[in-house]
């Protein structure tokens, strides 16, 4: 399943994703197909031989050589059908877990290259149980319940072909007739019993079908508010610890609980009072009865009668399979929408149909009337995180962004980064739209430091290395030195391949910092982006730290989203941004002297009045 650029969708139906193991696997498929049709034909052969068997015993009153041949044919088709059987269901289950597993690594694949627009619409509780659950039941509908309906309906309509042909036998076609017209014409009526109950038998079963699927929708919902509700005491255990809220979330996952208790006994009702199976058994009597007439008019022999008998009762066996079958078919097909519904999603920001390689990354960097909102467009609210913003940034430049919560100043970042495109105007480097080039482009030349900083469940070497899987051992300690991280990290349980605790859980803020500013180095950036990148770190290793990105910026463009005074001081430009619009931007004494804005932000910072106090001795402007 390959993902698609501009919107071209996956799948385009349910039925089309479901079957796609079969269209993938066609030999094994139709090897699995053969087998469950053989062994569904072979049903019929005991019951036939056991017709016979009673016919040969009562017409000769002895165990003669044909009735044991016709034992021996009995046990032959029957372990004949076993082992087809087994062969035949070891094959679709080979067949459908490779489906399941290859559809869980084709819808993470999937989750890769969608844009964050799409991570923004679709919370992590919905992808957790499509990922899980939602194609655990698929693979479920795939196996046993399409091979057990193909199994039955093979058999209903084998049975119904072999009860029509008794309707053919000497005798049995006139033991009824009609009169119309002057003529006499014979009634068939095992035909007629299948024509007049197989059409109400299926359209019941359709309907069935239907009245299921909004439970089971229902129930995929509240799997996934169980999910997430479990998940979210699982990462929030220290909050719930701290507040004593314990007896809240026990609560709260009792009651999502219970819900789901209730949605699957819903399901077990409608399989419980399934009315197509009392149409088949009213046929079935019918069917006997007329069986029994039949024997009774000397038109039929016992051991024709026990035949039918035969037929009817394994039909009646399958019978009580199919509820449970068609349902899984049908919850199966509500899950299989769902997650189509997340692949075949059209993302807003794709990939340019001609790349362009050749971009001067050193050069300056100009937002041209830039202005981005998030989410879809037609769908999202009309606020802006970042309002018809028009600034160039000379390359090689450091660059200080500042502005109070809610300013945009972390969504410039991410634009940079291309995790999401301009809703208007575009972002050009060294002359380049970077529309224009590809994503992995950009994020190959573009390094950030994020301010919540996620470090994955891996060692401390293979954290490091994150973006560049080629990095040396030289090159991992290197950067961890020029990062300040090697002092603490030579003093782990097993240094550099000590293993992480789940997002950087078993590491103090500041270690974690260190190591993500690691990260940055090792992947040498051309541009570099700190979102406020120093903030859990005492004054003694935020100086060490400096000295070390002051040489990691040396050569090149950096963004530093930052309150901290010496940044400020030392940047060649100071970019202020508030309610995602450009206030003013310059060096820190220009916007000192000239903005009445930044000097208000600039003196509420800590050690501000101190600094002013010492440049202007009067308390003026410098």
């Amino acid at each position: 399943m390959s993902r698609s650029n501009g919107g071209e969708t996956i799948r385009k139906t349910p039925w089309r994703y479901m079957l796609s193991g079969m269209t993938r696997n066609k030999v094994l498929a139709s090897i699995g197909l053969l087998l469950v049709m053989t062994s569904t034909l072979l049903t019929v052969f005991p019951s036939v031989f056991i017709g016979r068997a009673v016919t040969e015993i009562l017409q000769t009153g002895a165990l003669t050589a044909l009735f044991m041949s016709y034992v021996w044919l009995i046990v032959v088709f029957a372990l004949i059908y076993m082992g087809l059987y087994f062969v035949g269901g070891y094959v679709w289950a080979t067949l459908t877990l490779r489906w399941e597993r290859d559809a869980r690594q084709d819808f993470f694949e999937a989750l890769q290259v969608n844009s964050m627009t799409f991570h923004d619409e679709f919370d992590s509780k919905r992808l957790l149980s499509v990922a899980m659950q939602d194609i655990f039941f698929v693979r479920f509908s795939l196996n046993p319940a399409i091979r057990n309906i193909a199994t039955g309906l093979g058999s209903f309509f084998l049975t119904a072909f072999l009860l029509i042909q008794v309707d053919f036998l000497p005798g049995v076609s006139t033991m009824f007739t009609i009169t119309l017209g002057g003529y006499t014409l014979p009634v068939y009526g095992f035909t007629l019993i299948m024509l007049i109950g197989a059409p109400i038998y299926l359209a019941f079963s359709y309907r069935y079908a239907n009245a299921i699927e909004p439970v089971r929708r229902r129930r995929s919902e509240n799997l996934e508010e169980l999910t997430s509700v479990t998940t979210g005491v699982f990462q929030g255990i220290e909050v719930v610890r701290a507040f004593d809220a314990e007896d809240i979330e026990v609560k709260k996952f009792h009651d999502v609980s219970k819900m789901q208790e209730e949605l699957n006994a819903k399901e077990g009702k409608l399989s419980a009072f399934y009315l197509p199976a009392l149409i088949l058994a009213g046929m079935t009597t019918v069917a006997f009865a007329y069986a029994g007439y039949a024997v009774i008019a000397g038109v039929l022999d016992v051991g024709q009668m026990v035949t039918i008998l035969g037929l009817l009762t394994s039909l009646q066996g399958l019978n009580f399979q199919f509820p449970a079958m068609l349902l899984m078919l049908r919850g199966g097909y509500v899950n299989a929408r769902r997650i189509v519904d997340l692949l075949n999603w059209q993302d807003p920001m794709s990939e340019p149909e001609e790349e362009v390689t050749d971009v001067e990354w050193t050069g300056d960097i100009v937002f041209d009337n830039v202005s981005f909102r998030y989410g879809r467009v037609e769908n999202s609210r009309p606020h802006y995180a970042i309002r018809d913003l028009s600034i160039t940034i000379p390359g090689g430049s450091r660059v200080a962004l500042i502005g109070g919560p809610g300013a945009g100043k972390s969504t410039l970042l991410k634009l940079l980064l291309r995790l999401y495109d301009p809703t208007e105007g575009e972002i050009r480097v060294g002359d380049v739209n970077i529309r224009n080039v590809c994503t992995k482009g950009v994020r190959d030349v573009v390094g950030l430091v994020e301010q919540d900083i996620f470090l994955f469940r891996m060692t401390v070497r293979e954290n490091i290395a994150f973006g560049r899987s080629d990095a040396t051992d030289e090159e991992i300690v290197e950067a961890a030195k020029r990062a300040q991280a090697d002092e603490f990290i030579v003093r782990l349980p097993e240094g550099y391949d000590t293993m992480i605790g789940e997002r950087g859980m078993t590491l103090s803020g500041g270690q974690r910092q260190r190591l993500a500013i690691a990260r940055a180095i090792v992947q040498d950036p051309k541009i570099l982006l700190l979102d406020d990148s120093v903030s859990a770190v005492d004054a003694q290793t935020e100086y060490l730290m400096r000295k070390a990105l002051d040489e990691v910026m040396r050569g090149r463009t950096s963004i530093t989203v930052t309150q901290r005074l010496r940044t400020l001081i030392e940047s060649d430009m100071v970019i202020i941004l508030d309610k995602g619009r450009l206030v003013a931007s310059g060096t820190h004494e220009e916007l000192l002297r000239d903005s009445e804005h930044y000097r208000r932000v600039f003196e509420r910072l800590p050690g501000a009045q101190a600094l002013l106090a010492v440049s202007s001795p009067r308390g003026g402007a410098p």
